[in-house]
């Protein structure tokens, strides 16, 4: 963390930074008489940096490029985030925290397991299909679930293991004793994967399915029912497990099986 010590010389870098932007046609917003004032500095470089990770990826984005964009003199980065990784982070979690906000509302009290499980289902649906997956936003939580950095196991740990164990606990609720763990998570990962699926797989959906039928029979309560009548009917008799066990394994013609 940067000591009081420095804080001329992020004076000094603002500064420049307002110096750079006087020849255009306006001062940088938050500035007075043309000095980026710190705070503003702070937040204009993370609003700034947001659309370049988005779109080139955390390797191939530059810092010159992000303080170009939010106006202000590249040592700037060093002296608020430390370093173009350090930015980077705060970026994600500013993200996480417009986008996703608190996962789990707490659900009304004395829900049966089957009504609880409908309750997160809508709610993980609310939260994945709220916001615009057009958006630069959308990129780059799905750029960093694709090719994670450092941050994405920060990512997982605050927002998708609370999930998970939400959803491990209703499952487990449901399902007869001593259903083997395994089978817990892989159905607790199912009702995840088929929520995240609408998210992603937003565009796709558009394509195969009628607008018509979309705005009558897709809409988060229609989802909510069907994921959360597929997961009760597969957990409370483990007719997925029973059935599953039933298949003769595929065969794969000599390629080799990929692994998580």
């Amino acid at each position: 963390m940067a000591s009081n010590a420095n804080k001329p010389a992020a004076a000094n870098l603002n500064h420049s930074s307002a110096n750079q932007t006087r020849s255009g046609s306006s001062e940088p917003r938050g500035s007075v008489d043309g000095v980026v004032r710190e705070d503003d500095a702070k937040q204009r470089l993370i609003d700034a940096a947001g659309p370049v990770f988005a779109h080139a990826g955390f390797d191939r984005a530059t810092v010159r490029e992000i303080c170009r964009d939010a106006g202000v003199n590249v040592a700037a980065v060093g002296y608020h985030f430390g370093d173009k990784f350090g930015l980077y982070r705060e970026v994600i979690r500013a993200v996480r925290s417009r986008c996703q906000g608190s996962p789990f509302p707490p659900p009304p009290d004395d829900l049966s397991p089957r009504d609880e499980l409908h309750y997160l289902v809508a709610t993980m649906l609310n939260q994945m299909l709220s916001g615009d997956d057009t958006g630069w936003e959308s990129q780059l939580m799905m750029r960093e679930m694709n090719r994670p950095t450092a941050v994405f196991a920060e990512m997982v740990e605050e927002f998708f293991r609370p999930m998970f164990i939400r959803v491990t606990t209703i499952v487990a609720r449901l399902a007869p004793p001593a259903t083997p763990i395994d089978v817990i998570e892989k159905l607790a990962l199912s009702v995840v994967g088929q929520c995240l699926y609408y998210r992603v797989g937003a565009g796709v959906v558009r394509q195969l399915i009628p607008a018509d039928r979309r705005a009558e029979s897709f809409d988060i309560q229609s989802l909510a029912r069907h994921i959360a009548g597929v997961t009760i009917a597969a957990t409370e008799d483990l007719l997925a497990t029973r059935f599953g066990e039933t298949l003769t394994p595929v065969s794969l013609r000599n390629h080799p099986e990929p692994s998580l």
